[in-house]
């Protein structure tokens, strides 16, 4: 086992919701702290658990005041948490799993299964931003890089709001040749250069902070735009957004309630929809210039 976890504490905001009101509160928090919760169950429980993890002690304090005056939560607790607790977290929840016809994610500790020739090995270190795979939204991003990447007709990425950088860093080792993340959170651009050098594609990856009314800071276009956000975001962003797709925009973070409303922001700007997939929760959309 290949323990590569930085040795750092974090600290955990826990939130007590009701089971059947988890996904709206999760996503009120997503909208107002651009943050996101890690959502534990305990079948038959009567409360479900949101965790939000912080690298500062004083960064968690005042989104803990503006949850109790703004979401009705059962209860609200603030715990340390060492890298050896991170670690076994993330060694029972996460586990590789293969995602389209040539990615792996693995976790930094587990060996990369070496007899798979055909997949690219992903391997990610769990971080504030959790972009490790699992839910549907990235998922559907990273299938889409797939399809895309070499030999297909994308040979550029532009990763918007790239949180752990998993989406870029697909991209990189699929063969894009020049790869751009951008986020307004300086942790997850740490973190994404850091699973960028642990992938060995730091060479053709670079990472830039920036709000979404900054564009690509001139660095466009990409043949492939990739925007994991969610819909009102998405919705605001759309111009600059489709501006700088050359050939693709994939979009996700979006509820299936909400799919209309993005995909006709876009389609106003002369985007052509074609591929919509969802959970029956979360929906995908992928975006072609003609």
């Amino acid at each position: 086992m290949n323990n590569d976890i930085p040795s750092r504490a974090w600290y955990v905001l826990t939130l007590a919701v009701a089971p059947d009101e988890a996904e709206l509160l999760a996503e009120r928090i997503r909208e107002q702290f651009q943050l996101e919760p890690v959502q534990l169950d305990r079948p038959g429980g009567a409360h479900t658990w949101l965790e939000l993890y912080f690298e500062r002690e004083e960064a968690l304090q005042p989104v803990a005041e503006r949850i109790r005056a703004t979401i009705p939560v059962a209860g609200i607790a603030v715990r340390r948490c060492d890298s050896r607790d991170w670690q076994a977290f993330w060694q029972l929840h996460f586990k590789a799993q293969p995602v389209g016809k040539r990615l792996l994610i693995c976790p930094a500790w587990e060996e990369s299964a070496g007899a798979d020739t055909v997949r690219h090995t992903l391997r990610i270190v769990p971080g504030l931003s959790f972009g490790t795979g699992d839910h549907f939204t990235t998922r559907f991003c990273l299938e889409t890089i797939d399809q895309l990447a070499p030999p297909g007709p994308c040979r550029t990425l532009w990763d918007v709001g790239c949180g752990s950088g998993i989406l870029a860093v697909a991209g990189a080792l699929l063969g894009m040749e020049r790869v751009l993340g951008t986020d307004n959170d300086p942790v997850c651009l740490t973190q994404s250069a850091e699973n960028a050098a642990l992938n060995g594609v730091d060479r053709v990856t670079s990472w830039r902070k920036a709000d979404m009314g900054e564009g690509a800071g001139g660095a466009g276009p990409f043949d492939l735009v990739c925007a994991n956000l969610y819909a009102a975001l998405l919705i605001d962003a759309a111009p600059v957004l489709w501006e700088a797709a050359a050939r693709y925009l994939v979009v996700s973070g979006v509820r299936e309630s909400e799919a209309d409303a993005v995909a006709e922001s876009l389609v106003s700007l002369g985007a052509r929809e074609i591929v919509r997939d969802g959970d029956g929760a979360w929906a995908g959309l992928l975006f072609q210039r003609t």
